[in-house]
């Protein structure tokens, strides 16, 4: 079944890349959507993230035949490229970045067995950008400080020439969406604790605390993203409420897990 493809500003994040533990039919039909998607959109690829799914699963497209791997890890890596790279995630937005020129990765097969690869040039670069996604990010954690800041003014729809010449300020907005992520991390860590009856009083004080500091940092992040723009001379309103809304809801997500456990 043909999927849409998530693309930006729906963030990545480490909910995903969920480790493959049950090679069955449902394991089969999320490989077969990824191919069906991966064709009627001519890609070289997907992570099964760009469809939804939390599961650790890359399809790859090669030489006219496809590439399944679940949980696949990277464990050698040598030599180094500068493809110019583009994905789905940011649609019609290209950036220079830093790969290996040759990798080894094991992985499992749709049977659960493992398997040994090794690859080179644009099958290893490709294989490296579906990674990404599997550990929470996108290739433009590949780009050094400058080439991000360009990448992200194009992102707030300034042409190349404009993303260039704009602002160079530092992006405190990414830092405080940082901050939040790990502590959406820390609220689901620290919930572990409700297992042992003496620790609930002090985790119900620590996540009343910890959901109240992210609910204010969702703020400060709105409003330092919204005056960043503004510095930049780009709105960026439509992506800054997206991702304000996004991380509300995973907020409310906390809210109710410690409802559940918790209260």
């Amino acid at each position: 079944m043909i999927k849409p493809i998530t693309q930006y500003p729906t963030q990545t994040g480490f909910e995903f890349g969920g480790t493959v533990r049950h090679f069955d039919a449902s394991l089969e039909a999320l490989i077969t959507d990824m191919k069906d998607t991966i064709e009627v959109n001519s890609l070289e690829g997907l992570a099964a993230f760009q469809i939804g799914s939390p599961l650790n699963v890359i399809v790859i497209k090669h030489d006219g035949e496809f590439l399944e791997m679940m949980n696949p890890i990277i464990f050698t890596k040598n030599g180094e490229l500068t493809p110019v790279e583009n994905t789905a995630y940011y649609p019609g937005i290209t950036a220079v970045t830093k790969r290996a020129k040759e990798i080894k990765i094991s992985y499992d097969d749709r049977h659960g067995k493992q398997q040994f690869l090794t690859a080179s040039d644009d099958l290893a670069v490709l294989i490296q950008r579906k990674t990404d996604y599997l550990l929470g990010s996108t290739f433009i954690a590949r780009l050094n400080p400058k080439e991000k800041q360009i990448f992200e003014n194009r992102l707030k729809g300034l042409s190349e020439a404009d993303a260039k010449a704009s602002c160079n300020i530092s992006p405190h907005s990414d830092k405080v969406l940082s901050i939040i992520k790990y502590g959406f991390i820390l609220g689901l860590i620290v919930l572990l604790g409700t297992f042992f009856e003496t620790l609930i009083p002090y985790v119900k004080v620590f996540e009343h605390y910890l959901m109240l500091s992210i609910a204010v940092l969702i703020g400060i992040y709105f409003i330092i993203s919204l005056n960043e723009g503004r510095h930049c001379g780009v709105c960026q309103l439509g992506n800054t409420v997206a991702i304000a809304v996004i991380k509300s809801v995973h907020l409310s997500g906390l809210y109710l897990l410690n409802y559940w456990f918790v209260l």
